[in-house]
C-alpha cells in the first residue's frame, strides 16, 4: 500500500509544515484507477479540482472540486478518475495535536457522545470553510514560507471551525472522543483497517507501539496472534461479499486485502474446504 504521509512530505509537492503538522497542495501522481493508501495522521482533504473516491469497509465517499472529507488514520482504496487532474488541499494532524487542542479550548470541546464509527468523515462545505481554504492556498502562492506559530494557529483555526459549527458536529464528536480513551485505540484501528494489506509494522505504526509492543497487546485483546485473526476476518469477509454481491474473485481478494488472488482462493479453500467460486452457489 502507498505511504500517503511519506508521499506527501517527500514527494514533488508544495508543502508547510510544523512539528507532526503538516499542509499541502496535493496533485495526484498516480495514473492507476485504484490504490490502496495509508497514513499514520489523520488528515483533511479539501478538493480543489478533479474527483477521487474514498472507499472505507464500510462505504464509498466520492469528493470533487467544492467538496472535503477527514480521513481517521489508517487505510483505503481510492479509486481515481482522469477527465481532470484531481488536484487538493491537505492538511495532516496527529491525534496528539487534536488532545493538545481540546485542553486549550475545553469549553468548545464536549463530546455529546454521537461517535462517528466510520473512517471517513464527510464535511459539509460552507462559506466558512471556503474562506479556510481560500487562505490556506495563498501561502502556497505566496514565496514567503510563514512561521511555525502561524501555520500552528491555521491548524487551530481550522479544528475552531469544526467546533463551533452545528452542521460539523459528528466530525466534532470523533474529535472529542480522541480525549475520551486511548485504550480502546488498538481495538479501533484493527476493526477499521483489518480489510486492507497493511503490514503488522504499519498496524503497529497505527497503534503508537513498538512491533513486539504490538503483538503482546494485541493478544491480549484478542487472545490470539494478529495474523490468524486478520486472515480469518479478512476470509470471513470474503465470503459474506461472495453471498451477497456479484464481484468477481478477484475484485473479492482485493477488497479483503489479497493482493494476489491465487493466495486468496488457497487460503480460503484452507479455511472453507472449497472453493470461493463453488462457495458462492453452495455455500458451507
Amino acid at each position: 500500500m502507498i505511504d500517503l504521509l511519506a508521499l506527501n512530505r517527500s514527494g514533488p509537492f508544495k508543502r508547510m509544515q510544523a512539528d507532526d503538522l503538516l499542509f499541502v497542495e496535493y496533485k495526484c501522481p498516480s495514473h492507476d484507477d485504484r490504490a490502496g493508501i495509508w497514513s499514520e495522521l489523520n488528515y483533511f482533504a479539501f478538493c480543489t479540482s478533479g474527483r477521487k473516491m474514498w472507499r472505507s469497509i464500510e462505504q464509498e465517499y466520492l469528493v470533487e472540486a467544492g467538496c472535503a472529507l477527514f480521513v481517521k488514520k489508517g487505510a483505503n482504496i481510492v479509486h481515481q478518475y482522469f477527465e481532470e487532474d484531481y488536484c487538493a488541499l491537505m492538511v495532516f494532524l496527529s491525534d496528539d495535536f487534536i488532545r493538545r487542542f481540546m485542553q486549550r479550548f475545553a469549553d468548545l470541546t464536549k463530546n455529546t457522545g454521537n461517535t462517528a464509527t466510520d473512517s471517513v468523515i464527510p464535511i459539509q462545505w460552507d462559506d466558512h470553510l471556503q474562506g479556510y481554504v481560500n487562505s490556506l492556498a495563498s501561502y502556497f502562492s505566496s514565496p514567503a514560507t510563514p512561521n511555525e506559530q502561524l501555520l500552528q494557529l491555521k491548524f487551530e483555526e481550522l479544528l475552531l471551525n469544526i467546533f463551533t459549527r452545528p452542521h460539523h458536529r459528528a466530525l466534532a464528536d470523533y474529535l472529542a472522543s480522541l480525549n475520551d480513551s486511548r485504550s480502546t485505540d488498538l481495538q479501533h484501528i484493527m476493526e477499521a483497517n483489518y480489510a486492507f494489506n497493511l503490514k503488522l509494522e504499519e498496524y503497529a505504526e497505527l497503534c503508537g507501539l513498538s512491533l513486539s509492543s504490538f503483538k503482546r497487546a494485541f493478544s491480549t485483546v484478542y487472545d490470539m496472534a494478529p495474523g490468524k485473526w486478520l486472515s480469518e476476518k479478512r476470509l470471513d469477509r470474503a465470503a459474506r461479499l461472495l453471498q451477497v454481491t456479484d464481484k468477481h474473485v478477484n475484485e473479492v481478494a482485493y477488497d479483503v486485502g489479497f493482493e494476489e488472488p491465487s493466495s486468496f482462493i488457497r487460503a480460503f479453500k484452507q479455511r472453507f474446504g472449497t472453493t470461493p467460486l463453488r462457495y458462492r452457489t453452495s455455500p458451507v
